[in-house]
């Protein structure tokens, strides 16, 4: 089974470097960021997403390489 990449950059571009954000599973839309990864969840799972995606959006000036 071949693994997927997605490409977050247009639904993180708002999104401050360094912080938390939790992806509803359909990768539709962030429900929460911040800067405490469990505060993030806690939010998300309040919104109802029961298992988001947890990022942490990267400093603009680093590279990813996969």
């Amino acid at each position: 089974m071949a693994a997927t990449i997605a490409d977050l950059s247009e639904l993180l571009k708002d999104i401050p470097a360094g912080a938390w954000v939790a992806i509803s599973e359909k990768q539709h839309k962030a429900i929460a960021f911040g800067v405490d990864a469990q505060a993030v969840l806690n939010e998300a799972q309040e919104k109802g997403e029961k298992l988001p995606l947890m990022v942490r959006v990267p400093d603009r000036n680093s590279a990813m390489f996969l």
